[in-house]
């Protein structure tokens, strides 16, 4: 036989023998983490902040356990896992997040401090067979700094406006019609904060008169290092119709959002008549009345007091007389018993 047809046979046969063998055994899922590190170098002691990271694996064909291991030194014990120190990772989910929570002592240095999370996996089947398993793992890099400077600074991720009602009048007050600005406020300093400052300037539906200028300074704050949806109310005496607002939203003295959008006013009691009510009243006006006749009874009731303190003759003997009979009758009643 000829020398090449021999090393031709021979070629064919370890590729055919390659093949096999890839095409045969499943390759072995992969394992690793999206967006790997924890980093924040605005830290200030007693603050608190969230990293999300993604547990993401190839083939997701097999109940996973995973075990995690912290060494930051000098700061293990200011990192904690939401799904704790061991948790499943389970078949069918190929991601998987996990919230990386960071919270620094009140009495922390200041400083840098560096380490890393480790996720280390292992099949739970094999467990259960008694077999080896390949164990895989992923890190995450931690880089924190505490420092005494205190950081302002947000952004606005989002902005929507309600439709609202136009004002009413109620007994002698005039009550205004408050409009409801709502953003989505990313906190990203480490003290609590909101927008300085909200200017709405409202034209007519052409565009062409300015008819108010409105701004509100008091907003809740949001919390270090959160993303949270936070409203601010400004109240308008413009009557039902279709407007056209022009907003600010101020950091210190810069403006950093700014736009316009559609307001919708409506006429009084278009929205308040879908809200609860208690005996056809609106619920706070039922709680006034409610204050009110609970003030009264307990008024009447120190005025009765008094009066049979200053009058212990007449009705005030006849009432203690009656007191006495109730009060040994029921203590006949529990020896009894």
């Amino acid at each position: 036989m000829n020398f090449n047809k021999i090393s031709k046979i021979l070629i064919y046969l370890f590729l055919f023998n390659f093949l096999f063998l890839v095409f045969s055994f499943p390759a072995k899922a992969g394992f690793g983490i999206s967006s790997p590190y924890v980093r924040n170098n605005n830290l200030v002691p007693g603050c608190h902040y969230e990293k999300k990271v993604i547990l993401v694996r190839g083939n997701p064909d097999e109940d996973w356990k995973v075990e995690v291991k912290i060494k930051v030194p000098q700061a293990d014990k200011w990192i904690s896992i939401d799904k704790g120190k061991e948790f499943i990772l389970p078949k069918g989910k190929q991601q998987v997040p996990v919230i990386i929570s960071v919270d620094v002592p009140r009495r922390a240095k200041f400083g840098r401090y560096k380490g890393a999370i480790t996720f280390i996996t292992s099949s739970l089947s094999s467990q259960k067979k008694g077999t080896v398993s390949i164990n895989l793992g992923a890190r995450v890099d931690v880089d924190l700094t505490v420092g005494k400077s205190k950081i302002f600074d947000f952004k606005i991720r989002g902005v929507k406006v309600y439709d609202l009602e136009e004002g009413h009048k109620f007994l002698f007050w005039y009550i205004p019609g408050k409009i409801k600005f709502e953003m989505t406020f990313e906190n990203l300093g480490n003290i609590k904060a909101a927008p300085t400052k909200v200017v709405f300037d409202i034209f007519d539906n052409q565009e062409k008169r300015k008819l108010e200028s409105i701004e509100v300074t008091r907003m809740k704050k949001v919390a270090p290092f959160k993303t949270k949806k936070i409203i601010a109310k400004l109240p308008t005496k413009l009557k039902a119709g279709s407007y056209w607002a022009y907003f600010k939203i101020f950091k210190k003295d810069k403006v950093v959002r700014e736009g316009k959008l559609h307001l919708s006013i409506l006429p009084y009691g278009t929205i308040s008549a879908k809200k609860k009510h208690i005996c056809h009243l609106p619920i706070w006006l039922a709680i006034i009345i409610g204050l009110i006749v609970l003030g009264g009874v307990a008024y009447g009731v120190y005025r009765l007091i008094k009066f049979l303190k200053n009058n212990p003759s007449g009705i005030g003997k006849k009432v203690k007389r009656w007191f006495k009979i109730l009060s040994l009758k029921l203590k006949k009643r529990k020896k009894k018993k």
